[in-house]
């Protein structure tokens, strides 16, 4: 993949982060209908499972997002600690992925193929996308400093939603190695937001006498 496009692929993905961790499929005009067509294909699952597996998949398509990280160091990013970061969450959110799809092997009431967000919340999440995207456009968007400080913004919410996610699927799950999944990704998730938060209070919001920092 030619490297402009792997930024503007990362542009709309660091963008959709912004918006909310959201699942922006490109499908998003019939969602409801490709959701009753995946739920119909697992009859078995009652009501709990049919909501925690929404809950898994949307854990499977927003560690696409994160995995897309990787593609900020083709674009903007100057700052070795900002580097490490992008880093760490690209490698996190491709294990997540794999380690979600080897549940949906092992556990049949596990789906990760489901699409529950409603069709107004996705239109909302992908006009709020949209509109960011310029501000992280390759050439024409913002850089330097406020470029990185944005960019760890963007995780920061998008990792404290999923972490939060975790939580409450975790206090919903009954299976007890599920549960253990969960809980043990909401530490994985819970490290990254440490991290991402003390880099941006240390380097971007403040210095050590509490004066916010250009």
């Amino acid at each position: 993949m030619h490297i402009s496009l792997r930024c503007w692929i990362f542009t709309f993905a660091l963008a959709s982060l912004a918006a909310g961790c959201a699942n922006l499929g490109a499908n998003s005009k019939a969602p409801s209908v490709k959701t009753e067509a995946a739920r119909a294909k697992a009859p078995e699952l009652n009501k709990q499972r049919v909501m925690l597996s929404e809950g898994y998949s949307m854990l499977y398509a927003d560690a696409g997002s994160l995995d897309l990280a990787k593609f900020a160091l083709y674009v903007k990013v100057e700052s070795g600690s900002v580097d490490k970061i992008v880093s760490s969450v690209s490698e996190f959110g491709g294990q997540l992925r794999k380690e979600l799809e080897q549940i949906a092997k092992d556990y049949p009431g596990v789906r990760i193929d489901l699409d529950p967000l409603p069709e107004i919340e996705k239109r909302k999440r992908v006009t709020i996308a949209k509109d960011r995207v310029l501000y992280f456009a390759p050439v024409v968007g913002h850089g330097g400093r406020e470029y990185e400080r944005t960019v760890l913004i963007a995780y920061s919410n998008g990792i404290n939603h999923e972490r939060h996610l975790c939580q409450v699927m975790a206090e919903a799950e009954s299976d007890i190695g599920l549960k253990k999944f969960l809980l043990d990704t909401e530490k994985r998730y819970d490290g990254l937001y440490d991290r991402i938060t003390v880099l941006l209070n240390k380097e971007y919001f403040k210095d050590g006498s509490g004066k916010t920092k250009d």
